[in-house]
Protein backbone atom coordinates (compact mmCIF):
# COMPACT_ATOMS: atom_id res chain seq x y z
CA UNK A 1 0.00 0.00 0.00
CA UNK A 2 2.84 2.39 0.83
CA UNK A 3 4.50 1.69 -2.51
CA UNK A 4 1.17 2.32 -4.25
CA UNK A 5 0.77 5.71 -2.53
CA UNK A 6 4.35 6.67 -3.34
CA UNK A 7 3.80 5.77 -7.00
CA UNK A 8 0.53 7.71 -6.97
CA UNK A 9 2.07 10.91 -5.59
CA UNK A 10 5.08 10.64 -7.90
CA UNK A 11 2.84 10.04 -10.91
CA UNK A 12 0.64 13.03 -10.13
CA UNK A 13 3.72 15.21 -9.62
CA UNK A 14 5.42 14.23 -12.87
CA UNK A 15 2.04 14.51 -14.59
CA UNK A 16 1.77 18.07 -13.33
CA UNK A 17 4.97 18.97 -15.21
CA UNK A 18 3.46 17.55 -18.39
CA UNK A 19 0.26 19.40 -17.52
CA UNK A 20 2.05 22.75 -17.27
CA UNK A 21 3.70 22.30 -20.66
CA UNK A 22 0.39 21.11 -22.10
CA UNK A 23 -1.30 24.18 -20.65
CA UNK A 24 1.36 26.32 -22.34
CA UNK A 25 0.51 24.63 -25.66
CA UNK A 26 -3.21 25.20 -25.17
CA UNK A 27 -2.83 28.84 -24.13
CA UNK A 28 -1.17 29.86 -27.39
CA UNK A 29 -3.21 27.56 -29.61
CA UNK A 30 -6.54 28.78 -28.25
CA UNK A 31 -5.60 32.41 -28.92
CA UNK A 32 -3.79 32.19 -32.26
CA UNK A 33 -4.03 28.60 -33.58
CA UNK A 34 -0.24 28.27 -33.30
CA UNK A 35 1.29 25.04 -31.98
CA UNK A 36 4.43 26.17 -30.17
CA UNK A 37 6.98 23.36 -30.22
CA UNK A 38 9.47 25.64 -28.51
CA UNK A 39 7.69 25.07 -25.19
CA UNK A 40 10.16 22.35 -24.22
CA UNK A 41 13.09 24.66 -24.95
CA UNK A 42 11.45 27.43 -22.91
CA UNK A 43 11.38 24.91 -20.06
CA UNK A 44 15.13 24.52 -20.66
CA UNK A 45 15.43 28.29 -20.18
CA UNK A 46 13.70 27.89 -16.81
CA UNK A 47 15.98 25.04 -15.76
CA UNK A 48 19.10 26.88 -16.92
CA UNK A 49 18.07 30.08 -15.15
CA UNK A 50 17.40 28.11 -11.96
CA UNK A 51 20.87 26.57 -12.21
CA UNK A 52 22.51 29.90 -12.96
CA UNK A 53 20.83 32.03 -10.32
CA UNK A 54 19.60 29.72 -7.57
CA UNK A 55 21.94 26.73 -7.49
CA UNK A 56 25.15 28.44 -8.68
CA UNK A 57 24.52 32.08 -7.82
CA UNK A 58 22.91 31.31 -4.44
CA UNK A 59 20.03 33.70 -5.16
CA UNK A 60 16.99 33.20 -2.92
CA UNK A 61 14.53 30.80 -4.62
CA UNK A 62 11.75 33.41 -4.60
CA UNK A 63 13.94 35.91 -6.46
CA UNK A 64 15.21 33.12 -8.70
CA UNK A 65 11.62 32.21 -9.51
CA UNK A 66 10.97 35.77 -10.71
CA UNK A 67 14.18 35.77 -12.77
CA UNK A 68 13.18 32.47 -14.35
CA UNK A 69 9.77 33.92 -15.18
CA UNK A 70 11.32 37.04 -16.70
CA UNK A 71 13.87 35.21 -18.87
CA UNK A 72 11.40 32.63 -20.15
CA UNK A 73 8.89 35.35 -21.04
CA UNK A 74 11.55 37.34 -22.90
CA UNK A 75 12.62 34.24 -24.83
CA UNK A 76 8.99 33.43 -25.66
CA UNK A 77 8.24 36.96 -26.87
CA UNK A 78 11.27 36.85 -29.16
CA UNK A 79 9.93 33.67 -30.75
CA UNK A 80 6.51 35.33 -31.00
CA UNK A 81 8.07 38.10 -33.09
CA UNK A 82 9.29 35.44 -35.52
CA UNK A 83 5.87 33.78 -35.69
CA UNK A 84 3.65 36.88 -35.81
CA UNK A 85 4.13 37.68 -39.54
CA UNK A 86 2.91 34.17 -40.45
CA UNK A 87 -0.12 34.58 -38.18
CA UNK A 88 -1.01 37.93 -39.72
CA UNK A 89 -0.78 36.49 -43.25
CA UNK A 90 -2.87 33.51 -42.13
CA UNK A 91 -0.18 31.25 -43.50
CA UNK A 92 -0.54 27.44 -43.22
CA UNK A 93 -0.06 26.12 -39.69
CA UNK A 94 3.07 24.21 -40.71
CA UNK A 95 4.84 27.55 -41.24
CA UNK A 96 4.41 28.62 -37.63
CA UNK A 97 5.26 25.13 -36.37
CA UNK A 98 8.58 25.17 -38.22
CA UNK A 99 9.33 28.69 -36.98
CA UNK A 100 8.75 27.70 -33.35
CA UNK A 101 10.94 24.64 -33.80
CA UNK A 102 13.65 26.85 -35.29
CA UNK A 103 13.34 29.30 -32.41
CA UNK A 104 13.66 26.43 -29.97
CA UNK A 105 16.82 25.21 -31.69
CA UNK A 106 18.31 28.69 -31.35
CA UNK A 107 17.60 28.57 -27.60
CA UNK A 108 19.20 25.13 -27.34
CA UNK A 109 22.26 26.32 -29.25
CA UNK A 110 22.75 29.44 -27.14
CA UNK A 111 22.39 27.58 -23.84
CA UNK A 112 24.63 24.83 -25.22
CA UNK A 113 27.35 27.40 -25.91
CA UNK A 114 27.30 28.50 -22.26
CA UNK A 115 27.16 24.96 -20.84
CA UNK A 116 29.11 23.04 -23.50
CA UNK A 117 26.00 20.84 -23.64
CA UNK A 118 26.91 19.49 -20.23
CA UNK A 119 24.76 19.05 -17.14
CA UNK A 120 23.37 22.05 -15.29
CA UNK A 121 24.18 22.39 -11.64
CA UNK A 122 21.12 21.63 -9.54
CA UNK A 123 20.15 21.25 -5.90
CA UNK A 124 17.12 21.02 -3.67
CA UNK A 125 14.86 24.05 -3.50
CA UNK A 126 13.11 22.98 -0.30
CA UNK A 127 15.82 20.98 1.45
CA UNK A 128 16.53 17.27 1.74
CA UNK A 129 14.24 16.46 4.64
CA UNK A 130 11.30 14.39 3.33
CA UNK A 131 7.72 15.06 4.34
CA UNK A 132 5.66 12.32 5.96
CA UNK A 133 2.41 11.48 4.18
CA UNK A 134 0.95 8.75 6.31
CA UNK A 135 3.69 6.13 6.40
CA UNK A 136 5.49 7.21 3.23
CA UNK A 137 8.22 9.80 2.84
CA UNK A 138 7.78 12.30 0.01
CA UNK A 139 10.27 14.83 -1.29
CA UNK A 140 9.01 18.40 -0.76
CA UNK A 141 9.78 19.05 -4.43
CA UNK A 142 7.04 16.66 -5.57
CA UNK A 143 4.43 18.29 -3.36
CA UNK A 144 5.57 21.76 -4.43
CA UNK A 145 5.06 20.82 -8.08
CA UNK A 146 1.50 19.69 -7.36
CA UNK A 147 0.67 22.84 -5.39
CA UNK A 148 2.19 25.22 -7.96
CA UNK A 149 0.38 23.47 -10.81
CA UNK A 150 -2.95 23.68 -8.98
CA UNK A 151 -2.43 27.39 -8.30
CA UNK A 152 -1.36 28.22 -11.86
CA UNK A 153 -4.14 26.20 -13.49
CA UNK A 154 -6.78 27.75 -11.21
CA UNK A 155 -5.41 31.25 -11.80
CA UNK A 156 -5.41 30.69 -15.56
CA UNK A 157 -8.99 29.42 -15.51
CA UNK A 158 -10.08 32.41 -13.42
CA UNK A 159 -8.27 34.80 -15.77
CA UNK A 160 -9.95 33.37 -18.88
CA UNK A 161 -13.44 33.17 -17.44
CA UNK A 162 -13.71 35.98 -14.90
CA UNK A 163 -11.70 38.90 -16.32
CA UNK A 164 -12.29 41.15 -19.31
CA UNK A 165 -8.79 40.50 -20.66
CA UNK A 166 -9.32 36.76 -20.48
CA UNK A 167 -12.69 36.96 -22.21
CA UNK A 168 -11.08 39.12 -24.87
CA UNK A 169 -8.42 36.47 -25.50
CA UNK A 170 -11.14 33.85 -25.88
CA UNK A 171 -12.86 36.02 -28.49
CA UNK A 172 -9.49 36.48 -30.21
CA UNK A 173 -9.08 32.73 -30.48
CA UNK A 174 -12.58 32.17 -31.88
CA UNK A 175 -12.65 35.02 -34.42
CA UNK A 176 -9.67 37.40 -34.71
CA UNK A 177 -11.45 39.63 -37.24
CA UNK A 178 -14.45 40.08 -34.95
CA UNK A 179 -12.12 40.71 -32.02
CA UNK A 180 -10.44 43.47 -33.98
CA UNK A 181 -13.80 45.01 -34.88
CA UNK A 182 -14.84 45.25 -31.22
CA UNK A 183 -11.62 47.04 -30.30
CA UNK A 184 -9.33 44.21 -29.17
CA UNK A 185 -5.70 44.73 -30.15
CA UNK A 186 -5.02 41.34 -31.70
CA UNK A 187 -1.23 41.73 -31.85
CA UNK A 188 -0.95 42.70 -28.20
CA UNK A 189 -3.42 39.99 -27.28
CA UNK A 190 -1.27 37.34 -28.92
CA UNK A 191 1.86 38.79 -27.30
CA UNK A 192 0.18 38.62 -23.91
CA UNK A 193 -0.79 35.00 -24.52
CA UNK A 194 2.78 34.15 -25.50
CA UNK A 195 4.01 35.79 -22.31
CA UNK A 196 1.63 33.66 -20.22
CA UNK A 197 2.52 30.47 -22.07
CA UNK A 198 6.28 31.08 -21.96
CA UNK A 199 6.14 31.87 -18.26
CA UNK A 200 4.30 28.61 -17.58
CA UNK A 201 6.89 26.63 -19.56
CA UNK A 202 9.74 28.35 -17.72
CA UNK A 203 8.14 27.52 -14.36
CA UNK A 204 7.85 23.87 -15.45
CA UNK A 205 11.59 23.82 -16.13
CA UNK A 206 12.31 25.53 -12.82
CA UNK A 207 10.29 22.91 -10.93
CA UNK A 208 11.62 19.81 -12.67
CA UNK A 209 15.31 20.81 -12.68
CA UNK A 210 16.05 19.45 -9.17
CA UNK A 211 14.47 16.07 -10.02
CA UNK A 212 16.48 15.28 -13.15
CA UNK A 213 19.94 15.90 -14.57
CA UNK A 214 19.09 18.84 -16.84
CA UNK A 215 20.96 19.71 -20.02
CA UNK A 216 20.35 21.98 -22.99
CA UNK A 217 18.82 18.97 -24.76
CA UNK A 218 16.22 18.12 -22.09
CA UNK A 219 13.46 19.97 -23.94
CA UNK A 220 12.55 17.19 -26.38
CA UNK A 221 10.97 14.70 -23.93
CA UNK A 222 9.35 17.59 -22.08
CA UNK A 223 7.71 19.03 -25.18
CA UNK A 224 6.63 15.61 -26.51
CA UNK A 225 4.93 14.63 -23.25
CA UNK A 226 3.42 18.09 -22.86
CA UNK A 227 1.98 17.94 -26.37
CA UNK A 228 0.57 14.47 -25.74
CA UNK A 229 -1.01 15.76 -22.51
CA UNK A 230 -2.66 18.61 -24.43
CA UNK A 231 -3.96 16.25 -27.13
CA UNK A 232 -5.30 13.71 -24.63
CA UNK A 233 -7.05 16.38 -22.56
CA UNK A 234 -8.16 18.49 -25.50
CA UNK A 235 -6.96 21.88 -26.72
CA UNK A 236 -10.31 23.64 -26.44
CA UNK A 237 -10.58 23.85 -22.63
CA UNK A 238 -8.13 25.71 -20.37
CA UNK A 239 -7.87 22.87 -17.85
CA UNK A 240 -8.02 19.94 -20.27
CA UNK A 241 -4.24 19.77 -20.54
CA UNK A 242 -4.00 19.41 -16.76
CA UNK A 243 -6.26 16.37 -16.92
CA UNK A 244 -4.24 14.90 -19.78
CA UNK A 245 -0.93 15.55 -18.01
CA UNK A 246 -1.99 13.85 -14.78
CA UNK A 247 -3.38 10.85 -16.67
CA UNK A 248 -0.12 10.63 -18.58
CA UNK A 249 2.03 10.88 -15.45
CA UNK A 250 0.01 8.25 -13.59
CA UNK A 251 0.06 5.89 -16.56
CA UNK A 252 3.83 6.11 -16.95
CA UNK A 253 4.60 5.75 -13.24
CA UNK A 254 2.24 2.85 -12.56
CA UNK A 255 3.25 0.99 -15.70
CA UNK A 256 6.91 1.53 -14.78
CA UNK A 257 6.36 0.39 -11.20
CA UNK A 258 4.18 -2.65 -11.79
CA UNK A 259 4.72 -3.82 -15.37
CA UNK A 260 7.72 -2.71 -17.42
CA UNK A 261 9.74 0.48 -17.35
CA UNK A 262 10.98 -0.09 -20.90
CA UNK A 263 7.49 -0.22 -22.38
CA UNK A 264 5.87 2.58 -20.39
CA UNK A 265 6.10 5.17 -23.14
CA UNK A 266 4.87 2.66 -25.71
CA UNK A 267 1.62 2.50 -23.73
CA UNK A 268 1.50 6.32 -23.78
CA UNK A 269 1.66 6.40 -27.55
CA UNK A 270 -0.99 3.69 -27.78
CA UNK A 271 -3.22 5.85 -25.56
CA UNK A 272 -2.52 8.85 -27.79
CA UNK A 273 -3.41 6.82 -30.87
CA UNK A 274 -6.64 5.65 -29.24
CA UNK A 275 -7.64 9.21 -28.34
CA UNK A 276 -6.91 10.46 -31.87
CA UNK A 277 -8.97 7.65 -33.41
CA UNK A 278 -11.95 7.46 -31.04
CA UNK A 279 -12.08 10.94 -29.48
CA UNK A 280 -9.99 13.39 -31.56
CA UNK A 281 -11.27 16.40 -29.62
CA UNK A 282 -9.73 15.01 -26.41
CA UNK A 283 -11.25 13.80 -23.17
CA UNK A 284 -12.99 17.11 -22.47
CA UNK A 285 -14.51 16.92 -25.95
CA UNK A 286 -14.50 20.65 -26.77
CA UNK A 287 -14.87 21.13 -30.52
CA UNK A 288 -12.55 23.79 -31.86
CA UNK A 289 -13.89 26.52 -34.11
Amino acid sequence: MDYFLLTLVTGVSIGCIYALVGLAFAAIFNASRVINFANGDLAVVGAFAASLFVFSGKVHPAIGFLLVLMLSIIAGLLINQLVEPSVRRKAPMINSILITMGGGLIIVGLIGIFTNFGYFRTGHLWGLKPLLLGKIRISPQYLAIIVVTAVLASAYWFFLNRTNWGLGLRVLGINPDMASLVGINTVRGRMFTWAISSGISGIAGFLIAPLIVPTALMGLPVVVNGFIAAVIGGFGHPLAAVTGGIILGLLVQFFTAYVSAGNAHLVVFLLLLGVLVFRPTGIWGVKLQ
